[in-house]
């Protein structure tokens, strides 16, 4: 069951972590301008008072970087619909340490997975 509340908290959220990123506070008028939908639908979404449609709902997941199924609780990770989940314990274990690293270490790390690919692309060939 859908509970307006769930979407609410998220939406405070994350409009409050897209402050801190950008460096200013973000108000509801600033979200409904850069997802193009009225303040109300994101006042209404933030207060739990109402719901909202599925267009306005697919926008602020777009603005804020987010998956639907987030948004509506029906995911705990930002990122990943149900279907998307991380298939083994080997995936889980390299996405946690790719979101520990800071952004040098993910650069050196893409580079030996590209020079990795390359070598199995060549041996393939071969």
């Amino acid at each position: 069951m859908f509970d307006r509340k769930i979407m609410a908290e998220r939406l405070q959220a994350i409009r409050l972590r897209k402050s801190a990123e950008v460096g200013r506070k973000l108000t509801q008028a600033d979200v409904a301008a850069a997802a193009d939908v009225s303040r109300s639908h994101v006042a209404n979404a933030e207060g739990g008072k109402t719901g909202i449609s599925v267009e306005a709902a697919f926008k602020l997941a777009q603005f804020y970087g987010v998956s639907l199924d987030y948004l509506t609780g029906l995911s705990v990770s930002e990122l990943q619909s149900a279907r998307d989940m991380v298939k083994d314990a080997d995936e889980r274990s390299l996405l946690r340490m790719w979101r520990a690293m800071n952004d040098g270490e993910r650069a050196a790390m893409a580079s030996v997975a590209e020079r990795l690919a390359e070598k199995a692309g060549s041996a393939d060939a071969a």
